[in-house]
């Protein structure tokens, strides 16, 4: 049940609606996709923010309702939408923050630029809306939210392309994203996050009984040892230890323990 008292929703409350792709080409739609799962992260980094999960808001991705009623559905107070377009290797990109109950803008921005400065503006939006719903940013935290996964713009753009590819494929699908990962690892081979994707195909294939060799064991193990040895406090990486022990041996203990790593 969703109240829709005002007193009831936290004032610091935000859902990143996706962000509309305007670019002419409809394959950089992963771009779009994966700016929203970006920026929903940054703002998640910060404490003093209460941050609806991409889960929740990607199914209101081309919907018809006002943001007031997906405000009401969500419980939030604040609404975050914007639009990313690319061309060549140029990028705009627009967005808005709105609190829904006055139907006021808090902060909206455009930005225009080469595409190889992407990472600085997922680190503008994710400050200037914290500082525009009044949250402090500690240092920690900003430094958190200023790391990149990788200096390399083209692993950058494959590594989204994965995800999607996750999110949309099947596991049938598993050669060709592994190939795509391996391509990145070549152009980065210091892509911490990249190697932990690649042991979550193999643990996956485990878990779903695909191929159950003791290859693909060993397989998962390098790949997220290789993982933990460059970034052990990636949340991305402790997600996929963890999922090395449950999907490859049902060694729950051991899969919590870097869940709960990962939650925190």
């Amino acid at each position: 049940i969703v109240s829709n008292q005002s007193n009831d929703i936290n004032p610091k409350s935000v859902a990143v609606l996706p962000f509309e792709s305007f670019s002419p080409n409809p394959d950089d739609e992963y771009l779009s996709d994966g700016f929203t799962e970006v920026i929903i992260a940054n703002l998640a980094k910060v404490k003093d923010l209460l941050v609806i999960s991409r889960t929740s808001v990607m199914r209101y991705k081309d919907t018809n309702m006002s943001l007031k009623e997906i405000a009401e559905e969500l419980n939030v107070a604040n609404i975050l939408e914007g639009s990313i377009q690319r061309t060549g290797n140029t990028i705009r990109v627009v967005g808005q923050l709105i609190e829904t109950r006055t139907d006021s803008h808090l902060w909206s921005e455009t930005y225009d630029s080469n595409f190889d400065n992407i990472f600085s503006i997922q680190t503008s939006i994710a400050t200037e809306i914290a500082s525009a719903l009044r949250s402090k940013i500690t240092e920690n935290e900003k430094s958190v939210i200023e790391e990149k996964l990788t200096d390399n713009i083209e692993a950058y753009e494959l590594y989204l392309k994965v995800k999607k590819l996750r999110r949309e494929g099947s596991y049938m699908d598993s050669k060709i994203r592994k190939e795509l990962l391996k391509k990145i690892l070549d152009i980065d081979p210091e892509f911490a996050e990249a190697f932990a994707l690649l042991s979550i195909e193999y643990s996956e294939s485990i878990h779903f009984g695909i191929n159950t060799s003791q290859k693909r064991k060993e397989k998962a193990k390098l790949f997220i040892e290789k993982a933990f040895n460059i970034k052990p406090e990636s949340a991305d990486v402790r997600f996929a230890y963890g999922y090395y022990y449950y999907g490859c041996f049902k060694d729950y203990l051991r899969a919590l323990e870097h869940y709960n790593y990962a939650l925190s």
